[in-house]
Parts: structure tokens; C-alpha cells; sequence
């Protein structure tokens, strides 16, 4: 996973074909919903000798488990949203897996969470801006600057100087 320099922005995710990691002993493959064609090929392409696990719509608690004993030799391919690959790879880096061991498909929707930096209130399920900040109410720009910690965009107030001024709405990608 690379970030992409869009307008200056360095920090938005770049989601890149993701291949089998021929070096891996183990593939652990997890799905937010319904597994997409792109897992489950990667999925029918394992070896027969290689151990292979695979959840779909797994709990956080189903997630953290299966991460805790997750071998040094192990490779994780997630496929969903990108807050749940966010999600998942933050609690891969608390379980103590390293970037190469974690692999991120394309996310399934164009659907951002966003951080409000006013509020400090991440927002779900956004895809157009201007959108209405859950916490305080502000009607906010969205951005391409993308935080790995929060697994959110970056969001601020809209023409602050005049908030009956709003931008044109748009889709966000």
C-alpha cells in the first residue's frame, strides 16, 4: 500500500493489486461482508500446504484473537470498507504484525469516515462533501489528507468566513 500525491496531498491511500506473498507459511484472510471475487481468488490460489484461514463478517473480538497467535511467517489480506481495513490493520499493529505483513484489497465503496478537526468527532459512512460534522454540526469540507491512526480523513469547516456560502456538493473518491 502506497499513498498518492494528489494537489499536494501525500497522504491518501493508494490501494495497489494485492498478490499472494509467495514467502507466507500462513494466509489469513478476513472480509468485512461478503468476500469479493479478488479474496476468494487469492483465497483458491493458496497451496494445499500452506494453513489458510478465512472470516467473513468477523467481530472485532473474532479479529483480535486470531491476530494475537498470528505467526511471524503469516501474511493478512483483508477486503471491505476503509474504515474496516483501517480498523483491522490498526489492531494488526497492536497484535504486532509488520506493514509487509498485511495486505489491503481496493476498499469495496467509496464511503470515508471523517475526522472533524474542530470537534475531534469521527463521522461515518460519509461520500459527498460538504457533509454535516456528527458532533458539532459544522458543515465540513472533506480532504484527501488521510490520518492511519484515526483511519479518517481530515475534515474542516466550510467557508468558515461565511457559513451561508456553502460549496456545491459533490461526491467524494
Amino acid at each position: 500500500m502506497q499513498t498518492e500525491q494528489v494537489n499536494g496531498v501525500a497522504s491518501k491511500p493508494v490501494y495497489t493489486p494485492v498478490e499472494l506473498n509467495p514467502k507466507s507459511r500462513f494466509h489469513l484472510f478476513i472480509a468485512e461482508q461478503d468476500v469479493p471475487v479478488e479474496l476468494q481468488s487469492l483465497y483458491d490460489r493458496c497451496q494445499e500446504d500452506k494453513a489458510v484461514a478465512a472470516y467473513a463478517s468477523a467481530s472485532d473480538a473474532q479479529l483480535l484473537e486470531s491476530l494475537v497467535t498470528f505467526p511471524l511467517t503469516g501474511t493478512l489480506y483483508l477486503a471491505g470498507t476503509e474504515p474496516f481495513l483501517w480498523r483491522v490493520a490498526s489492531h494488526a499493529r497492536e497484535a504486532g504484525l509488520c506493514s509487509d505483513q498485511v495486505r489491503l484489497l481496493a476498499p469495496i465503496s467509496r464511503e470515508r469516515h471523517l475526522f472533524c478537526c474542530h470537534c475531534h468527532t469521527i463521522t461515518e459512512g460519509v461520500t459527498y462533501s460538504p457533509y454535516a460534522c456528527s458532533g458539532c454540526g459544522a458543515m465540513l469540507e472533506v480532504t484527501d489528507h488521510f490520518s492511519r491512526l484515526h483511519g479518517a480523513y481530515f475534515s474542516f469547516q466550510a467557508n468558515a468566513e461565511d457559513s451561508t456560502d456553502m460549496p456545491e456538493k459533490r461526491e467524494v473518491n
